[in-house]
């Protein structure tokens, strides 16, 4: 017994055992009722189309949707592994900044500006878009959000980032000290950021929904359908575990699993995040902590924790960032870093000990080196490879990539296609065999308050 403890503590930094998955204990699966949803069937057999999208998520369900309108003849299949929303996008920290396509390098003009403007908020316009439109249900509050800091040189940050808002016309507010018990009680937080540009939801609602919706218009979805193998050429060949199918234009629409199939691998990785959503909060404790404008919560520091109020009432707080070694994928049931995220959230608001914590999950998503811009564009020796590629925070972001994709495809000169994420250079993200040190480093500074 004393060997087997032993070898049991020396496993329990790595990952567990590479089998498949499941079951996820995902607080937004469950919302959505996802084990008793239709899920399509598999791709079978021998097709041709005119254009593959290789991927469920947002990004993927976007570009299915933008090119749709664009090009209504078109013949689209989109292929998803498992079923649509189940990666990243209906894992997430259900955060929707519509700032986050905001290029600080490109406010020369007023009308660079407008042009930024319009690009970085498309996101948010067009999920409210599918809501009034298509009556998509996705609990979407445009509460806005609210960054905290838990040191002095976090308020620097703060100020920096309000500066930057200002530099594009928009407002945010500076909160010091007991102003910030207006929004939000913690005895860890000292200054924040209220930003009202923004809002919360619930992210696999609104993939299941936008799966909905693409469908609807006339995209052809094929769940269940693992992609084996991608041959590029002047036709592109897509192999899946039952069937192949072969068209033009491919999307590529995997973000973190993209290496999975040969592309990206020395430009982006995996990393792992975890989440933990607790029991509804009781009126008492929902005053206790003064969350009553329900923001969108993230604090200041490098490996930094988000959490959101969900719809009845619960606290999904995530964080807890790692990286597997050789590139390997979350398999969402990593229990090891459960407890760091709940004496996280308890050490926020300790007037919430007896809060259960009824659900925890992780997911993949992507991490690139540099200024960490994703990047969107097409590639190939025919220029019939469209892509989406390391997006590590932004559901608004996703869906403007949909949109990015489909006019590059239309050959189309505007704002969005002269966004400086477009063909945006990915930076070398170093031997495989090195990158372990980034998550030894990711765990270390969760620990910090830096």
């Amino acid at each position: 017994m004393k060997n087997f403890s032993r070898f049991h503590n020396m496993k329990q930094n790595l990952r567990p055992p590479d089998l498949y998955e499941y079951f996820v204990d995902n607080y937004w699966f469950k919302s959505v009722d996802l084990e008793n949803q239709k899920i399509n069937e598999p791709l079978r057999g021998s097709h041709k189309a005119d254009v593959v999208i290789v991927g469920g998520g947002f990004t993927g369900l976007s570009s299915a949707y933008h090119i749709k309108k664009k090009f209504p003849e078109k013949h689209i299949v989109l292929l998803e592994g498992a079923c649509c929303g189940y990666g990243a996008s209906g894992r997430n920290g259900g955060f929707c900044i519509a700032t986050d396509l905001l290029d600080e390098s490109n406010t020369s003009s007023p009308e660079a500006i407008q042009n930024n403007l319009d690009v970085s908020f498309y996101g948010i316009n067009f999920i409210k878009k599918m809501i009034s439109e298509y009556d998509v249900e996705c609990d979407f509050e445009e509460n806005g959000m609210l960054d905290v800091a838990l040191t002095e040189k976090h308020i620097q940050g703060l100020e920096e980032a309000k500066d930057e808002l200002k530099s594009f016309g928009l407002d945010s507010t500076l909160l010091l000290g007991k102003e910030l018990e207006t929004e939000i009680k913690s005895p860890r937080f000292i200054a924040g950021l209220k930003n009202p540009h923004g809002a919360t939801l619930n992210p696999a609602k609104l993939a299941r929904e936008m799966k909905r919706v693409v469908e609807e218009i006339g995209v052809e979805v094929r769940e269940r359908s693992v992609v084996t193998r991608i041959t590029p050429g002047k036709i592109n060949h897509v192999d899946t575990e039952l069937g192949d199918i072969s068209a033009p234009i491919i999307v590529l629409a995997l973000n973190a699993y993209s290496h999975k199939l040969g592309f990206f691998k020395s430009r982006v990785f995996p990393i792992s995040v975890f989440q933990v959503a607790t029991e509804p909060l009781s009126n008492s404790q929902l005053e206790a902590i003064g969350w009553q404008n329900r923001q969108g919560l993230s604090d200041m520091r490098t490996m930094f924790s988000y959490l959101i109020q969900t719809k009845d009432n619960r606290i999904v707080m995530g964080g807890a960032f790692t990286y597997y070694d050789n590139d390997a994928l979350c398999s969402g049931n990593d229990k090891y870093f459960t407890p760091s995220i709940i004496e996280d959230l308890f050490t926020s608001f300790p007037q919430l000990e007896s809060l259960r914590v009824e659900h925890a999950w992780g997911g993949t998503t992507a991490y690139i080196l540099g200024q960490r811009i994703p990047s969107v564009g097409v590639m190939g020796d025919h220029q019939n490879i469209y892509y989406g590629v390391g997006l590590s925070e932004g559901v608004p972001t996703t869906q403007t990539f949909g949109r990015i994709i489909a006019d590059l495809m239309a050959g189309e000169s505007n704002a969005f296609t002269k966004h400086n994420v477009v063909n945006q250079p990915l930076a070398y993200a170093g031997p495989t065999n090195l990158r372990g040190i980034f998550g030894k480093v990711a765990k270390w500074m969760w620990t910090r308050a830096e």
